[in-house]
């Protein structure tokens, strides 16, 4: 049997967000999914009606469910989705909405989260809004174990860096350059939650401690708003507003035995994975797409922690086990560097909005709409967890 090739078969023909990024924005879920929805639907020339297919990974209370959705939005959906509420489905959910399209379930697919949190719109529910990640009896792929007293995200995950740098001895001098990066970058982005906020070494390592090795700047931000990607195929990208970005390929999580920890890439030996000698697999997002690292234009990851970035960039070749740390040293993550990373600032600096907003502004990096960040002659970027979901974009 013959295998689909879903190589350029689908388009990101729209993007939008909600009017504002911030930490308190005093809205509903539902009205800042509708701004985006909006801003996205006036980002291709398409109408509302057009749209008959749906995905999120956000649902209520802390988002909008599909259902929901569909009646305050005044749309009809005859395709919807809705994932678990992690940015980890990032790459799954546009990919699934990628298939969708090309297999008729849908003509145009609107992937779209809403975020907010307990001192804004959460705060008109119950303290206890539902299930959380650390109430996992094995702790989940966090690598959260409660009762041993790693019940957050960050104190899980502040083991995966203190492993890592005992391993390879990098420093938390050398830990700062990931995040003056992308604050870099956000004080160049209006949206940016962090936009008027510089960052220098000095500020960095004056931060508080909250988990060694991690300050507080090593962390994500938590935050309102929303983003919105209209999906299509490529035949029917071409005859809408703007020039469309080609999903040339695509790849979903891993996981497993030694491939449990998130935010730890294999072979660092955490939990129960074993530690052994890491080189990087034959990865099917560049078998799909026909590309390798070195042709990657503009990088984005999932950045809720500072070491993510190290382990993506192992993970995926650009260096080699344990280089990851010196890799980012001397700009070469910043905008005129030789892979300029989160170009919009990322989770930590432009809003925690899982990795959409990270794909909204790949997709304006290949249109060069970007103005100052413009990354030059950008034709293909990449979205990747350090978990194993990527992306690639390219202006086809």
């Amino acid at each position: 049997m013959a295998v689909f090739d879903a190589k350029n078969r689908a388009c990101i023909v729209g993007v939008g967000t909600s009017q504002k990024f911030g930490f308190v924005l005093n809205k509903s879920a539902i009205v800042l999914s509708v701004e985006a929805l909006k801003m996205a639907l006036d980002d291709a020339g398409l109408k509302r009606d057009d749209i008959d297919g749906y995905s999120t990974a956000h649902g209520s209370p802390g988002g909008v469910d599909y259902e929901e959705m569909g009646v305050q939005a005044g749309c009809n959906f005859r395709w919807v989705t809705q994932f678990v509420n992690h940015g980890r489905w990032t790459a799954t959910s546009i990919s699934t909405a990628a298939m969708a399209v090309c297999a008729g379930y849908a003509n145009y697919v609107a992937v779209l989260n809403t975020n907010t949190n307990a001192r804004g719109y959460g705060r008109h529910f119950p303290r206890e809004r539902g299930f959380s990640e650390g109430m996992r009896d094995i702790g989940s792929g966090h690598g959260l174990v409660a009762h041993y007293g790693l019940d957050t995200p960050g104190a899980a995950t502040s083991m995966v860096a203190r492993k890592y740098m005992t391993k390879y001895g990098a420093t938390s001098e050398e830990l700062a350059a990931t995040a003056i990066a992308f604050r870099k970058h956000a004080n160049l982005n209006p949206m940016a939650i962090m936009h008027d906020r510089t960052m220098t070494q000095e500020d960095y390592m004056n931060s508080r401690m909250v988990s060694p090795p991690y300050r507080l700047f090593d962390y994500c931000l938590v935050n309102e708003g929303s983003t919105c990607l209209i999906i299509t195929t490529a035949e029917r990208a071409r005859n809408l507003k703007k020039k469309p970005v080609y999903i040339t390929g695509y790849q979903g999580d891993r996981t497993g035995r030694n491939n449990y920890t998130m935010f730890g890439r294999p072979g660092l030996g955490l939990t129960f994975e074993e530690e052994f000698e890491f080189k990087n697999p034959e990865t099917e997002v560049y078998q799909m797409a026909g590309v390798t690292p070195k042709d990657i234009d503009v990088l984005y990851m999932y950045d809720s922690f500072s070491t993510n970035l190290w382990m993506v960039l192992e993970r995926f070749g650009f260096c080699k086990e344990g280089e990851g740390h010196a890799f980012c040293q001397n700009g070469r993550i910043e905008l005129g560097g030789e892979l300029p990373v989160n170009t919009n600032g990322g989770l930590m600096s432009e809003g925690h909005y899982s990795g959409y907003n990270q794909n909204i502004e790949m997709v304006r990096q290949l249109r060069g709409e970007c103005g100052p960040r413009q990354v030059e002659n950008a034709e293909v970027g990449q979205w990747s967890t350090p978990w194993g979901a990527s992306l690639i974009l390219t202006k086809g």
